[in-house]
């Protein structure tokens, strides 16, 4: 290793000694050039980047560790190192006659870590103090560069996550409706939509249109339709959001199923169409005839005697008397009045008619049609 504390640096050392202050190294440069170097040296030859310690120690005595970070935009190829102190002297050089010892790409981070070794030498009051934010670890605060959205999903560790990065890099809605590649975070109301999307909407829907079609009626005992149902009452529906429904009611309004029933579609009927309430002929007739009066003329030679002396006379297929009186015993003829009255009635069986609605009903029990709404 070509390490060497400079003239300055072993001058400043003397200084600090004889002031009983402590000479503190507090940045880092780096340059470009190669070479073994000397002690008279007071800068790097090719100096490209500075910067203040991030992370810094003394482990033992005479041992100083510490760390500094370089970002932006600069770019290097390491062959020299230099160790400045807090008033921009320059303590030690190293390099190595051209081995490049550091590297660095635009638009990188990254950490190098020193270790300078003052043991062997009567050097004992230079020390290291931070002099920028030390570079942030699970253990200690401080500075980090924020990731970039390639590294989201990267098995990187030294970068930070902003919530604007976790946000731009977390599924929405949109991603899980439109089944988007990208990769992205998911939560758990994302996670929930996906899964409904596909179990329901890719799985179960298409096979429940299979089984049950939208459109046909459903039974459901209660007054108003469960979600994703709609009810048969009448009501507009928006064709755009149900469009399996429009498929089935072009009209956009949902048929009226209350105080309806449901009939087969006969040859030539219309779908959907409605038959008004109706009651089919009987198929007979009688016709009543009005009471009537005929006058019938009686002959008898042989009256029938009764034990009270009256006499009887019998017409056929109409039944009358009449009484003669008594110990009349020659043939006369007599006018009788008949008066034959029609008798007709209808049977209706045992059956029971209320008159009291404006509806023919059979028994029936009330129940709430409904379909699903799609």
């Amino acid at each position: 290793m070509s390490l060497l504390i400079t003239d300055a640096g072993i001058a400043a050392s003397i200084e600090a000694e004889a002031l009983g202050v402590n000479y503190k190294i507090t940045h880092i440069g780096i340059g470009l050039d190669g070479y073994v170097p000397t002690a008279d040296q007071t800068q790097l030859k090719n100096e490209v980047a500075r910067e203040a310690l991030s992370r810094g120690s003394v482990p033992a005595l005479g041992q100083l560790h510490f760390e500094a970070v370089f970002a932006g935009n600069t770019s290097f190829d390491g062959k020299e190192i230099g160790y400045f102190l807090e008033d921009g002297t320059l303590f030690a050089v190293d390099s190595r006659d051209g081995e490049i010892m550091s590297l660095k790409r635009s638009n990188t981070i990254i950490t190098e870590s020193f270790e300078l070794n003052l043991a062997g030498s009567s050097i004992k009051n230079i020390t290291v103090e931070l002099m920028g934010a030390p570079y942030a670890t699970e253990e200690l605060a401080g500075i980090a560069k924020i990731t970039t959205n390639d590294k989201m999903n990267s098995d990187d560790d030294e970068t930070i996550v902003t919530p604007k990065k976790l946000k731009d890099n977390t599924a929405t809605d949109n991603d899980i409706d439109t089944e988007s590649g990208e990769p992205k975070f998911i939560q758990l109301p994302q996670l929930w939509r996906g899964i409904q999307k596909f179990v329901l909407d890719t799985l179960w829907l298409p096979l429940a249109e299979l089984i049950y079609p939208v459109g046909c009626p459903i039974p459901y005992p209660a007054a108003e339709a469960p979600p994703k149902f709609i009810a048969y009452i009448g009501q507009s529906f928006d064709k755009t959001v149900f469009t399996k429904l429009a498929e089935r009611f072009p009209s956009g309004v949902m048929p009226d199923m209350r105080k309806n029933y449901i009939r087969g579609l006969g040859e030539g009927e219309t779908p959907l169409s409605i038959k008004g309430q109706s009651v089919q002929a009987l198929g007979f007739s009688h016709t009543l005839s009005a009471v009537y009066q005929k006058t019938t003329q009686i002959r008898s030679t042989s009256p029938s005697s009764t034990s009270t002396g009256n006499v009887t006379y019998s017409v056929p297929d109409d039944n009358w008397s009449s009484t003669t009186p008594t110990g009349r015993s020659t043939p006369y003829t007599r006018g009788v009045g008949i008066r034959n009255q029609s008798a007709n009635s209808i049977m209706s069986g045992n059956g029971t008619i209320t008159g009291t609605g404006v509806e023919t009903n059979p028994n029936s029990v009330r129940w709430l049609y409904i379909t699903r709404a799609a």
